[in-house]
């Protein structure tokens, strides 16, 4: 009898290895990016962009498509401008894949949550835009950044050489309308709390492509756990304290969280839930602030780099400010008088890309208007990397951000 359990074991093991590894017909006739190659990505002692610059551009420059085997399988990456499109437009083919199905271990789904804007689809998508539509469209208060700016500035000015500190503090205001103090206070809780969280949920990738080690001896990682459960209390405290603000009519002013329960109140029976919240709010924390960070980091590297560039833009920004004798804060309508530094924030997001794809799943089996033909239940990634340094840009590892004016059509 147990030997014929034991068989029936080895059979089933065997059949789901070769169910998982094998290449679906309809995609074999794609190249394929190295193996090896894409599994030591972060175990590589060349940078990211110069590895995949050297081994994976020419392919997407070259096919426009290629498969992998990735943590989800044979999956297709698709780096083609028309063809990204077209997926991003056929949003009921080429869905977001659900958190709950994915592999990826419980600390990173608890994080994230099992429902938010930026991972659910139709209706459910729908009913979280519905609510977070107003918050986008609302004007943000220029001054609360440049307040953040004069802090950050000062900082510099304090620690030069030192340790370089984050934006945290300033999302604090935005959001929670209270100072975390994190570029003048480095011991805040919350500022830790955030940051180990983010170290392992996002650093620890092992655990995301072999979610069974957080139930295995001498893997489960207790501390984290415990960090999450933290981290959703303040989240949930601070959501319970701007609620009554709001229905006591006592809020100071119109942050994130206070943005979000208005919106909400609003709906009726579509509103969402605390949970839903809350998890919406995580989101909105790590894609605000770690893409504005990373956008604001690479911006500043590429501007000390190329002082004429510097120069240039330092010289509209004085222009557009009256030539100030202090440091000021821009209006609303004086940033649209600056238009160089928008195209230097498109050259920077372009070529310091902060979200290297997007993933979908195909919610059945769809034929791309090149004739690829991508099975249903296959995972792709729109390869924003690949897009933003493509060979149909003139010298693509160059900074150059008049590629974005209009003289320079197509390119733009």
């Amino acid at each position: 009898m147990i030997q014929y359990l034991f068989s029936v074991l080895i059979a089933y093991a065997t059949y789901k290895i070769y169910k998982y590894t094998r290449c679906p017909d309809e995609i074999k006739h794609l190249p394929s990016l190295p193996l090896w190659s894409f599994f030591t990505l972060s175990l590589s002692n060349e940078s990211l962009p110069e590895k995949m610059k050297k081994e994976f551009q020419p392919m997407f420059d070259k096919y426009g498509v290629v498969r992998a085997f990735t943590h989800f399988g044979w999956s297709v990456f698709i780096a083609d401008p028309k063809l990204c499109k077209e997926a991003c437009a056929k949003n009921d083919i080429f869905i977001k894949q659900d958190f709950k199905k994915a592999p990826a271990s419980e600390n990173f789904l608890k994080f994230f949550g099992p429902s938010q804007v930026l991972r659910n689809n139709g209706t459910e998508w729908k009913r979280h835009r519905k609510v977070i539509n107003p918050i986008f469209n609302q004007t943000w208060n220029t001054e609360l950044f440049g307040e953040c700016a004069r802090d950050v500035i000062n900082d510099w000015e304090k620690h030069a050489g030192g340790e370089i500190k984050n934006d945290f503090g300033c999302f604090g205001k935005a959001i929670f309308d209270i100072n975390f103090k994190a570029v003048e206070d480095k011991s805040s809780r919350l500022y830790h709390l955030y940051n180990d969280i983010i170290e392992k949920v996002l650093g620890q990738a092992i655990y995301n492509i072999a979610p069974f080690m957080e139930y295995m001896p001498f893997f489960i990682r207790t501390k984290l756990r415990k960090q999450l459960n933290e981290y959703h209390k303040f989240i949930e405290e601070m959501m319970e304290m701007k609620k009554k603000q709001y229905h006591e009519g006592t809020e100071k002013s119109k942050d994130l969280i206070t943005a979000f329960i208005e919106s909400n109140e609003k709906e009726g029976e579509l509103k969402l839930t605390n949970e839903e919240i809350r998890d919406n709010i995580t989101i909105f924390i790590l894609a605000g602030h770690d893409t504005t960070s990373n956008t604001l980091s690479s911006t500043l590297y590429y501007l000390a780099r190329y002082p004429e560039i510097q120069d240039k833009l330092r010289k509209e920004v004085l222009e557009a400010l009256g030539h100030p004798t202090e440091l000021v804060t821009p209006t609303i309508d004086q940033l649209k008088h600056i238009p160089y530094m928008d195209l230097i924030t498109k050259e920077s997001m372009r070529i310091m890309t902060t979200v290297a794809s997007l993933q979908r799943s195909t919610a059945q089996t769809h034929t791309l208007s090149n004739g690829i033909t991508i099975p249903k239940g296959t995972a792709v990634f729109l390869h924003l990397w690949g897009l933003h340094h493509s060979s149909a840009f003139s010298k693509p590892d160059e900074f150059n951000p008049e590629r974005f004016s209009d003289a320079h059509g197509e390119e733009s």
